[in-house]
């Protein structure tokens, strides 16, 4: 029975800090149009196959009244150009006037790369007729394997076998909606963990809060504590096209089996 939670959590707000993402609102500034990187630090994505493309974003304080080129040097980090990564169309670009933003794409190879130890790239950034900024004048690049995630969304669950110590069984199926909202790259917070079976559970709370979902590559694991302290495993994962069934069991003991179904496309490939 779980009438008391285990632990009792403090909450913590979290400030978000805006930052101008594609330059557009520098165009209200109408001094000198100097130049700097959109982003002062970013991680970059190779997969095990192939490669992605990295947008380097660059910015001028206000519209160019002319065209200007500019351009992206190397100036330190271990990534090994030619295997890790490449700079295309020469590390140029030239933003046209009345413009005040300009792409320059490094291709990223994941096949050497870390998913837990980062590679890492700095560059400055040069132009021969548009002075730098004071701020963001260079970019850090992280270079690491990994792959898109995209299991954001509501999806129905039917939920089978659910079982608490000391509790009867209760056969299912459970039936209802889950969310899964992104929380961070490969990150999902979980609106209900037990899929519904808590809410049958005498002396639960109707929901577990508080558990995310990783996706690395695929890999599926269950992150952090409910609010019960009770983390989560997961195992038996299937996808059949729409559906996702997997098994899920807590420290405590609770377990369930569980069907995930889609309802605007199949599922990728998770394991």
């Amino acid at each position: 029975m779980k009438n008391i939670f285990k632990f009792v959590y403090l909450l913590v707000a979290l400030f978000a800090i805006s930052s101008c993402e594609d330059g557009t609102e520098n165009s209200m500034y109408e001094g000198e149009p100097t130049s700097f990187f959109l982003d002062k630090f970013a991680v970059a994505k190779g997969p095990g196959v192939g490669y992605k493309d990295f947008d380097i974003k660059i910015g001028t304080m206000s519209p160019l009244s002319s065209p200007a080129e500019f351009s992206i040097t190397r100036i330190s980090g271990d990534a090994v150009l030619g295997t890790d990564y490449e700079i295309l169309n020469g590390g140029k670009v030239q933003i046209a006037a009345g413009s005040n933003l300009g792409i320059i794409k490094l291709r990223v190879y994941g096949a050497n790369l870390s998913q837990t130890v980062a590679k890492t790239l700095v560059f400055d950034l040069i132009s021969p007729s548009v002075r730098k900024a004071d701020y963001n004048t260079t970019i850090s690049l992280s270079l690491i394997f990994g792959c898109d995630s995209a299991l954001e969304g509501t999806y129905q669950y039917s939920t089978v076998n659910a079982f608490a110590p000391g509790l009867p069984d209760v056969p299912g199926p459970l039936t209802g909606t889950v969310v899964f909202s992104k929380v961070g790259d490969g990150l999902y917070q979980i609106s209900d963990s037990s899929f519904g079976a808590f809410a049958q559970f005498s002396g639960y709370q109707p929901t577990s809060t508080g558990v995310r979902i990783e996706d690395l590559c695929g890999k599926l694991t269950f992150k952090t504590a409910n609010q019960y302290g009770d983390t989560f495993a997961i195992s038996n994962i299937a996808v059949a096209g729409n559906k996702l069934t997997f098994k899920w069991t807590t420290s405590y003991g609770e377990y369930g089996t569980t069907t995930l179904t889609k309802s605007n496309g199949n599922w990728p490939a998770l394991y």
